[in-house]
């Protein structure tokens, strides 16, 4: 059997690898490259793919795949865009800032004056110097990026045919499998986990949601609304819930820690990510 797992980055694509592979004998776990790369006869295969227009990899380059490579299951993991945004910019800096100290030094300022004063610092501004081509970036411009991401996703999934399964971030995290179970027609391992000691490992912060209604405030609201409201409707999120925190939080564990944990570790990141792909290329001629 091969099963196609794709989404946006931190969907929770990764971890949904890792409990297909462990619902399955004999089951080999791809994640990333070209789609098609690790083709191969085997008994058993999952394949990991992001939508990421950036790195080329949008929706025209998967079509085409699908025209021409079968895959016996196929699911869309879908995660609340605000959380997805959250985690997001705070995975900005995971390859280092060799190159990028300035930017990431008024970045990470604003992280902490985020922690210390929550209502005090809007999301997006934070987002103004996580830019990958230039920085700060201007408000309009941010939400721009978003509406046009999550405008093309609405379109692929209210596309999808009935060969395909669309499952939640959330409901991965609460447990609730049972649905996608009868869809795949075998039981995942719930409790699998990305292995440590991968350049996947470093994927993992809070595995929760609702994480937004802390680091949103009522400018980012009225912002990005606007922008991720279409693709909720559609995926089925209540997309009239925009209620904040009453006394929003910030956790340094899950913010300023993570995110210079990341940076510190950027270049061991890369050399893993380098061992991972060898080791998929291994496989794949296996």
């Amino acid at each position: 059997m091969k099963v196609l797992i794709l989404g946006l980055g931190k969907s929770g694509t990764t971890g949904m690898v890792y409990k297909v592979a462990g619902g399955l004998s004999n089951c080999h776990a791809f994640s990333g490259g070209k789609p098609g790369k690790y083709t191969g006869d085997y008994e058993n295969a999952v394949y990991k793919h992001t939508y990421e227009e950036r790195k080329g990899k949008n929706f025209e380059v998967y079509r085409k795949h699908f025209a021409n490579f079968h895959y016996d299951r196929k699911v869309w993991m879908a995660r609340d865009p605000r959380d997805a945004a959250v985690s997001r910019i705070l995975y900005r800096f995971h390859k280092g800032i060799l190159f990028n100290k300035k930017q990431y030094q008024a970045y990470f300022d604003l992280i902490l004056k985020k922690e210390q004063t929550p209502a005090a610092v809007p999301f997006i501004e934070i987002c103004r110097y996580a830019g990958h081509f230039d920085w700060p970036v201007s408000k309009p411009k941010v939400v721009e990026e978003e509406r046009v991401r999550y405008a093309r996703m609405r379109d692929f999934v209210k596309n999808l045919g009935d060969d395909w399964f669309l499952f939640k971030y959330e409901d991965m995290v609460t447990g609730r499998f049972d649905e996608v179970n009868r869809y795949l027609g075998f039981n995942l391992k719930s409790e699998a986990e990305v292995p440590k000691g991968t350049g996947k490992d470093k994927v993992v912060r809070k595995k929760a949601f609702g994480d937004w209604r802390h680091w949103f405030t009522e400018e980012d609201v009225a912002l990005f609304k606007p922008a991720y409201r279409p693709y909720m409707e559609a995926v089925g999120y209540d997309a009239e819930d925009w209620s904040l925190a009453a006394e929003p939080t910030i956790e340094p564990q899950f913010s300023s820690v993570y995110v210079k944990n990341l940076a510190s570790k950027g270049h061991s990141n890369i050399l893993k990510r380098f061992y991972d792909n060898l080791m998929q290329r291994y496989y794949a001629r296996s």
